[in-house]
């Protein structure tokens, strides 16, 4: 027969180390792990912008890795990007550098959805103590214009905060760098 201690451990009933100190003294073996849950803190970014492209074109411009690079300056610098546009179930791993200045640290996109003629990618992204999950569209926005719509979910512990106020400032920034980069690729003779 079990020592009542032991029963209540396995019971899943709550003890602490008071208990647990007891039942070491009275001989009893502890096999229950003591179980800390971290508060999960999460928080959701959207961004809506409008360009003044069709959606195809503005699909193929936030879905290129090259553009990230561009419109991530000077926020953030990635070491190994690779070129071109995402696919799905592409697994990027980079370094990612905050400013260029702090150390760089590993980064991983996994593109679980990219679907062209949908305007919809996917990812799914953890790295510098963060957990993100990314959803880009693009919509039809009126004549000759398309609607961006960019949701980020945010998992960071108690840095969820942090991160979501980081990633709303960087993410506005991209804005206008599109916005430079589009007028000038439309100022290129094609």
């Amino acid at each position: 027969m079990r020592h009542p201690l032991s029963q209540a451990c396995h019971a899943g009933k709550p003890h602490g180390q008071g208990a647990r100190q007891f039942a070491r003294f009275q001989g009893v073996p502890h096999q229950c792990r003591l179980q800390v849950r971290e508060r999960v803190v999460k928080r959701t970014l959207t961004f809506r912008h409008v360009y003044p492209v069709d959606p195809d074109r503005l699909f193929e411009l936030v879905t290129d890795l090259d553009t990230l690079e561009a419109v991530t300056k000077p926020w953030m610098r990635f070491d190994h990007l690779p070129s071109g546009p995402v696919r799905e179930g592409q697994v990027i791993d980079v370094d990612m550098s905050l400013f260029g200045l702090f150390p760089a640290r590993p980064y991983k996109i996994v593109v679980t959805k990219c679907a062209g003629s949908q305007h919809v990618m996917t990812s799914d992204e953890t790295g510098m103590g963060s957990h993100l999950v990314h959803m880009l569209e693009v919509h039809p926005s009126g004549e000759g214009s398309a609607e961006l719509v960019d949701r980020i979910e945010v998992e960071a512990g108690w840095a969820a905060p942090l991160v979501a106020m980081w990633l709303w400032l960087t993410h506005r920034w991209r804005h206008h760098v599109r916005l430079r980069l589009l007028r000038r690729l439309a100022e290129q003779p094609e």
